[in-house]
């Protein structure tokens, strides 16, 4: 079995980058950016669906062994710089764990279980978790049966998270790290929120749009076929929650695909995955035709990090020291995680 390297370059699974990216004009909002080499972050043998990068050091990734069944879906640890595997943290029979995140003290992590059958069966389909570093311990903080994507407090004293109201009404919702009564911020609305993060009086978050979709099927009261209409998931954009008005505000929202924010320990950059401002490679797999950006909080401007970025992943994740950037793609042909270098312009 291949051992976690420290960064080491994977160059039989990366394919050759453009030789540079193109520079914008002096009054774009995009920044001129020297493009990086990004670098699997895990051992090749592992299907990586999101990780976290705790101030402990340690990384915490969704995943499983290649060729493994979906069920299989767990938890890992390891840490970067070391020849050591990664350890397999948690075994839950069929339920699949899923967006682990750090609490601010690394004293554990908070994740997604969720159940492979139906929702509409009887039981949890999709609650938040805890779990308590290094002991182990586990508690269920949410009964679910649509919750997901849990993100800290900057204290570590709640949870903010997204429930549904089925696959196309949601809303943020907010627990204590110790459970009880969830606390609505936001009303239901049609539409598919994702990846919140709680920085400062703002809890940022992803709004995906739904475009409707019309159904044939064949009815078997009628010789014609009966028509429904549905969703499927759009472009998104990137907004915030003023938490001292309650108002949800529009920051990144445009003609562009703009999805999963991430902010930066400092509390000054913003990465986020992007459709606008990079060169569309048709070569690159469908989804990895986005770029990884970072959003100045300060000035507006937005760099370009690296391009090849799947968008329909996981979020980006800061290292701790923010000097490094994680991605999700599927740029080895298998979902995984990519690490970059960044660099305050």
């Amino acid at each position: 079995m291949a051992r976690f390297r420290n960064f080491s370059f994977c160059s039989k699974f990366i394919p050759i980058f453009l030789l540079g990216f193109l520079f914008f004009a002096v009054n774009s909002p995009f920044a001129a950016a020297k493009p990086q080499e990004p670098v699997c972050l895990l051992p090749e043998e592992y299907d990586v669906w999101g990780c976290d990068w705790g101030k402990n050091g340690r990384i915490v990734f969704s995943g499983k062994l290649e060729g493994e069944e979906a069920e299989k879906t767990r938890l890992w640890l390891c840490r970067p710089g070391t020849d050591s595997e990664p350890l397999h943290w948690t075994g839950t029979g069929s339920l699949m764990d899923f967006s682990p995140r750090w609490s601010p003290q690394g004293d554990g992590v908070v994740m997604v279980r969720r159940s492979p059958e139906s929702v509409t069966g009887e039981g949890t389909a999709s609650s938040i978790w805890w779990k308590a570093y290094p002991s182990g311990e586990g508690r269920r903080l949410t009964s679910g049966p649509w919750d997901r994507d849990p993100a800290w407090s900057p204290q570590g004293e709640s949870v903010v998270f997204v429930r549904g109201d089925g696959p196309f009404f949601s809303s943020l919702a907010v627990i204590p790290k110790e459970g009880g009564e969830a606390t609505q911020l936001t009303s239901f609305k049609e539409g598919f929120i994702t990846a919140p993060v709680w920085a400062g009086a703002r809890i940022y978050f992803t709004r995906l749009e739904l475009e409707p979709v019309e159904i044939s099927l064949p009815s078997a009261e009628s010789s014609g076929d009966a028509r429904f209409r549905s969703y499927k998931i759009g472009k998104g954009g990137i907004w915030y929650l003023d938490l001292a008005t309650g108002e949800e505000k529009p920051l990144i929202v445009d003609e562009h695909d703009n999805r999963y924010s991430a902010v930066s320990p400092n509390g000054r950059y913003l990465a986020f995955v992007s459709t606008g401002g990079i060169t569309l490679d048709k070569r690159k797999p469908h989804r990895d035709r986005a770029g990884l950006f970072v959003f100045d909080l300060e000035t507006g401007r937005r760099h370009l990090v690296a391009e090849g970025v799947n968008s329909n992943g996981a979020a980006p994740v800061w290292s701790p020291d923010g000097k490094k950037l994680v991605f999700f793609s599927f740029r080895r042909k298998r979902p995984a995680m990519w690490v970059t270098n960044w660099e305050a312009k």
